[in-house]
Formats: C-alpha cells, structure tokens, sequence
C-alpha cells in the first residue's frame, strides 16, 4: 500500500510540473505574440503618420487660398442690348425695341491662388473661373471660362517682379465701380484679360512696367504677328494719404490689315500696313469716404485687345484698302461710402470714335448691332452689406448709342445678391 502510494505521489507531482511547464510554454508564445502585434502596429502607426505628414506638407508647404463669390443679377431692359449678358450697346433699329428680364448668375467666381518665399524670391500662382463661357442660348448650364492663369515670380531685394500668363491689361488699369459685369465696355472703359508677359519695377512711389500682350489666336492662317509693347509709369501719391495714385501709359502695335470675301479669303490688292496705338491716363483721388477715379484715352486700331471688337479697322469702307479707326474716350466716376455697411457710386463713360472713319462700315449686316459713332453709359448705384460676405445692391443704367444721324436708347435697372468667400 504505502509503495502504491507512494507511486501515486510521484506520478502526480510529475504530472503537474509537466502541466505547469506546458502552461509557462503557452503564456511565454501568447506575450511573444502580443509583442509582435504591438511592434506591427507601431510599424503601421508610424507608416500612416508619414503618409499624413506628407499630406500635410503639401498644403504647409506652400502659401495657398481658396476664393471666390457668388453673385446673381436681376435685370430688366427696356430695349434690346449688345450683349445680353454683356451689355456694350444698344442694338441698332428696327430690332432694339423688345424689353425683357433676365436673372443672371454667371458672374459668380471661384479661384485658386499659391504663394511661397525662398531665399530673396516669392513665387505666385493663380487661377480664376466664371460661368461666362460660350453655352447655346436656351441653356441654363452655363460654361465656366478661366478668366485669370498666370505665374508671378518677384525678387524682393530689388522690387522686381515678371508675370507670364492671362492677366488684367497691363495699361489703362483703372475700372468702374458699377455693379453691371460689363463695367462700361465700349463706353470709356478699355479693359480686357490678356496672355501677356508683364516686368514691373518699383522705385520708391514709383512703379515703371513694360509688356508684351497679344490677344488669343483664334486660327493660325491669321497674319496678325506682332504682339502689343506697352509701358506705363505710376506714381502713388503717398503724400496725399493711402489709395492716391496717377498713371501714364500707353501701346504700339505694328500689323497688317485687309479685306476679304465670302470665304474669308484675303482679296488681293486691298493689304495694308498699319500702327496700332493707344496713350491713357489714369487719376485716383481718395480722401476718407470719398474716391474719385478718372481714365481718359486716345488711340487708333484700339480693339479686341481691349474689348473694343470690331470697333478698330473699317474694313468695309468702300473703294478703297482698310482704314484704321482713329477714337477717344473716358470713363470718370465717384464713391461715398457713407457708412461701414452703405455705400453710392455715379459714373459716367463714353467711346466717340471719328466718323469719318467708320463712315461706310455701319449698317452692314450684323455689325451694326455693336458699331457705332458714339457711345454713353451713365449709372448710379448703391450697395447695402447685410453681413460680412453678403451685400445686396441696386443699379440704374442708361446706355445711348448713336449711329451717325440716328440715336438708340435704353435702361437698365439691376438688382443684385453678392456672397464672397
């Protein structure tokens, strides 16, 4: 019995040490594995924060912003324009007289601008959209168009700056301040957006530019090969106070000039060299509540480059080779802001090229919709801020356009809904 016992004894303590062994075995393999799931996902954790890091470094990188407005304009004309959307002038008779609403939103914007430093240089990127893209008529889906896309590259030390791409005309810089988007076209204001090469170099109160512009070609039979070389010359009247500033520019453009026939061929004989020009001042008086812009102009063969189409060469003039277009012109207007949230503008503008010159081009076909010997907006407005980014305004605007010993006329009464970003 005891020798039973005793083996009994043995056998058991044998077989709890072997249990406890494979035990130890077991939670020694269960700490090891945890060990390596901890150290695999650390691996994991630290492989996302790199991913991370790096997408953050893209935008920390650099210097970017996000912008833009949305704004919708209620109109009602009372007699037919050129443009609808785009009002230049008032249609010739007898199809001028229709009058009609439109709720237009196609001026609402969005644009993307970057910006870094290195060392002494400080670059600048920027694209800019609106829906004034070409869209059939009976269409409420209106096409986005780049309005701006260039790249600016400045070195500081010496105030130099180069921009290469579409920009805002690099002379006659000065614009309107009414709330219609056409802000006076043919009607005192040259404005337009134009693939340019533009250096700008400051000089104290001085700024001195030259360019190079040249509007989009549309086909490449076109024989017009010479770009626009522009300067001007701006002094910012520092001592008046902020916001002070007067301008002279001007441009020359050699090119060559013809008519055509039917098929838009080149008719032989009728070629002709001519000089574009344009000289412009510009004047900014701001004192307080108060700004008062004026931009008078003089020039010839001033056209699409400054949104003046079909308004630079008489080429229908008969008996005879082309003939450039010799105009002037201002645009003057004035701003009260009478209180943070309220604010008035009056302005006057008018494009008067020589009748002489355009003698024999009006009343040719579609053309005559947006050729004139005279053409006058007046406006006066107001604009009310609700909040911060939105602001609603109204707009009273009369266009008159005069074509020899004929004079149309029309009103345009806006209401507009503004909310920028």
């Amino acid at each position: 019995m005891k020798k039973c016992g005793l083996i009994a004894l043995v056998l058991a303590v044998f077989f709890s040490l072997t249990s406890m062994t494979v035990l130890a075995e077991t939670d020694a393999e269960r700490l090891d594995r945890l060990e390596r799931e901890i150290k695999d996902l650390k691996a994991k954790q630290s492989a996302a924060e790199k991913v991370l890091s790096k997408a953050e470094s893209v935008w920390s990188k650099y210097n970017m912003r996000l912008y833009g407005r949305v704004k919708v304009d209620l109109n009602y004309d009372t007699a037919r324009f050129e443009d609808r959307d785009d009002m230049r002038c008032v249609k010739a008779r007898p199809d001028n007289t229709n009058d009609s609403t439109n709720f237009n939103p196609r001026d609402s914007r969005f644009g993307f601008e970057a910006s870094h430093t290195e060392g002494d240089w400080t670059g600048n990127a920027r694209i800019e959209l609106d829906f004034y893209g070409d869209s059939p008529k009976d269409s409420d889906n209106l096409t986005p168009r780049m309005r701006l896309g260039y790249v600016k590259a400045a070195y500081d030390p010496s105030g130099t700056s180069i921009v290469v791409g579409q920009d805002w005309t690099p002379v006659a810089q000065l614009n309107p301040a009414n709330i219609d988007f056409g802000i006076l076209t043919a009607a005192g204001n040259l404005w337009w957006r134009v693939p340019q090469v533009t250096i700008r170099q400051e000089l104290g109160d001085m700024e001195l530019l030259v360019s190079a512009m040249r509007h989009k070609r549309k086909s490449s039979a076109e024989e017009a090969r010479m770009p626009w070389a522009l300067g001007r010359v701006a002094y910012n009247m520092s001592f008046l106070g902020k916001g002070n500033m007067i301008a002279l520019s001007g441009g020359w453009r050699p090119d060559e000039v013809y008519q055509v026939d039917d098929g838009g061929d080149k008719i032989s004989g009728t070629d002709r060299d001519i000089d574009r020009w344009l000289v412009a001042l510009e004047l900014k008086l701001s004192s307080g509540p108060f700004v008062f812009k004026l931009e008078p102009w003089w020039g010839k063969g001033i056209g699409n480059s400054f949104r003046r189409y079909d308004m630079d060469v008489n080429n229908e003039r008969e008996g005879g080779k082309p003939k450039t277009i010799e105009a002037r012109g201002f645009f003057a207007d004035f701003t009260f802001k009478a209180t943070d949230r309220m604010s008035y503008s009056i302005g006057y503008g008018v494009d008067d090229p020589h009748n002489r010159d355009v003698r024999g081009m009006i009343g040719n076909g579609y053309k005559d919709d947006h050729q004139f010997t005279r053409n006058v907006h007046t406006f006066v407005n107001t604009w009310y801020k609700l909040t911060e980014p939105i602001k609603v305004g109204a707009e009273i605007m009369y266009v008159g356009t005069e074509r020899f010993n004929r004079a149309d006329t029309g009103m345009r009464y806006t209401l507009s809904m503004f909310y920028k970003f």
